[in-house]
């Protein structure tokens, strides 16, 4: 009872949310997607544009409550390192799929005097991507590579992951809104500086995505680590002006974390339910 009276605004504002995504789940006729892109096109391999810099993981910034009032922003893109008309990529196909990948996620303390940044998590990967086109059960795409993570820090504050992953990927439309599945599968190949990682975050990220480019999002994380340990995280967002691409433009971004790995440095640190609201530029 003291969890659902400490976070009854949370909670209110989620079941709002919700009404409003079923409501709108009811209605026949919807409005034509705002992407320059239609539904269709968004998935299917040959009606993509071969972009050389383009989306990877969300990019927002958010304020809210967690052990002091702070700010969590994140920076993503990946990179295609060849095009099709390109000669290598002529003479071995293959590399056509090849990315580099950077993430950052920040932390940063508002309420203090120096507004210090208390963690920051670096993550640059190589990766192989595939778009299979995905037929009955096969994956619509693939994603094959390897990932450095680390706050950039020394000694004791020091944390450092090497792993190689594996993230298949099923799209299917639900209720007129496209429903993704992309689980993330981690083979860690060092983590010397923080040994009980796998605790905490186990060997898979299930990562699932909802609904449509024009209207509400819903896109969830869960972290099942190998002693129980248990971290969800909940982001919904909604477009605020035109799309610029697809899954960029504007748009009001909530975003819910209870469990671990707030930040690199505390990943084994538990804490209760953090709301956080802001700015998403890509979702």
């Amino acid at each position: 009872m003291p969890f659902l009276v400490k976070h009854r605004y949370a909670l209110f504002f989620i079941g709002l949310l919700t009404t409003w995504q079923t409501s709108a789940g009811e209605r026949v006729d919807l409005p034509p997607p705002l992407s320059p892109y239609i539904e269709a096109a968004q998935t299917a391999p040959e009606a993509r544009p071969a972009e050389a810099l383009s989306v990877h993981e969300p990019i927002y910034f958010m304020l809210g409550d967690g052990s002091a009032f702070n700010a969590r922003f994140q920076l993503s893109f990946k990179y295609r390192f060849f095009d099709d008309q390109s000669d290598a990529a002529k003479l071995l196909p293959v590399i056509r799929g090849l990315y580099f990948g950077y993430t950052q996620t920040s932390l940063w303390n508002l309420d203090r005097d120096s507004k210090p940044f208390e963690d920051t998590s670096y993550r640059p990967s190589l990766f192989w991507m595939h778009d299979s086109g995905g037929r009955g059960l096969l994956p619509s795409s693939w994603r094959l590579g390897y990932e450095h993570e680390s706050n950039g820090r020394s000694g004791s504050a020091s944390r450092s992951i090497d792993s190689l992953f594996l993230q298949p990927r099923w799209e299917v439309a639900l209720h007129q809104r496209r429903l993704t599945f992309e689980p993330k599968l981690h083979a860690y190949l060092d983590i010397s500086d923080n040994r009980s990682i796998p605790d905490y975050r186990g060997y898979t990220d299930w990562i699932v995505r909802y609904g449509r480019e024009d209207s509400w999002v819903w896109r969830g994380l869960l972290r099942y680590g190998m002693k129980g340990h248990v971290t969800a995280q909940l982001e919904a967002s909604y477009p605020i002006r035109r799309p610029l691409l697809t899954r960029t433009g504007a748009f009001l971004y909530m975003q819910l974390l209870h469990g671990y790995g707030h930040t690199l440095l505390k990943y084994d640190q538990r804490e209760d339910l953090r709301v956080r609201f802001g700015i998403a530029v890509v979702r």
